[in-house]
């Protein structure tokens, strides 16, 4: 019974997180300023766009509201099938002596009960139930599920984003290779909590050290299918990046000049 209860809360859970997801804070911003961002610029409803059409303000904070509502409900997840002990009951029983196998700790689904909410949410922010079923192209939210699986999250977008953007100019392109890059990275974690045995310590030293999501086959799956969804979306950026179509952007030599 156990088991379908287990089932049960991983299919709410992932009800949960496409619901977040499909939050439009670019629209409620776009009202605030009385200006939609789908009718405006590339017409997507994401923090470029309105950056670009609104402002920059407005923009930083449409992506820091799409980071934050993966972020809360992924890391909400995480400790209430990890702390709330009816919870932990339902997942793993009362064994004392659950370890870690290869595709995760224990039967391992806790750890896809919270895995789960991430890719609920690329899936809601994308095609959104207040949007009739369109949205955003998930670069934010991927960086939700990024930065609420390791701290290396943060370095790795900070220079591999920015150095492509301050090459290329193109933030598609830009937020394609940060993706793929952080998707090789979700994958040698996993590969070194193999090849130490099912020992986790270097792993999570690489993760959160056990203060959030453990490493489990569900991380670089996740991780994966995030990353595909991403590159999907973008599929026009793509097609007018190889025509030499796709548009530039020049604040990011604004910020070198400054820095220099």
């Amino acid at each position: 019974m156990n088991l379908v209860y287990s089932f049960l809360i991983i299919f709410a859970f992932f009800i949960l997180g496409y619901l977040f997801g499909s939050i439009p804070n670019s629209i409620i911003i776009g009202k605030i300023y009385r200006k939609d961002p789908r009718e405006y610029g590339s017409k997507n409803p994401g923090g470029t766009n309105v950056g670009r059409v609104i402002s920059h303000f407005a923009g930083a904070l449409t992506i820091l509201l799409d980071v934050l509502k993966i972020l809360l409900p992924f890391i909400g997840a995480y400790f209430l099938v990890t702390y709330f002990e009816p919870l932990k009951i339902i997942f793993e029983g009362n064994s004392n002596f659950l370890v870690y196998n290869w595709y995760g700790f224990g039967t391992s689904l806790s750890q896809l009960s919270y895995y789960i909410v991430p890719l609920g949410g690329f899936i809601g922010h994308s095609f959104s139930c207040f949007l009739k079923f369109k949205g955003g192209k998930i670069v934010s939210t991927f960086v939700a599920l990024m930065i609420g699986t390791s701290y290396l999250a943060i370095p790795i977008f900070i220079v591999i984003f920015f150095i492509t953007l301050k090459i290329t100019k193109h933030v598609s392109l830009s937020s394609i290779v940060m993706s793929l890059a952080y998707t090789l990275f979700s994958w040698i974690v996993y590969f070194i909590f193999l090849g130490t045995n099912c020992n986790d310590i270097i792993a999570s030293y690489m993760m959160w050290f056990n203060f959030g999501p453990t490493i489990s086959i569900y991380y670089p799956i996740i991780t994966t299918l995030g990353c595909i969804i991403l590159i999907i979306r973008h599929k026009q950026n793509i097609i007018r990046l190889i025509n030499g179509t796709e548009s530039k952007v020049t604040w990011i030599d604004n910020i070198f000049k400054k820095n220099k």
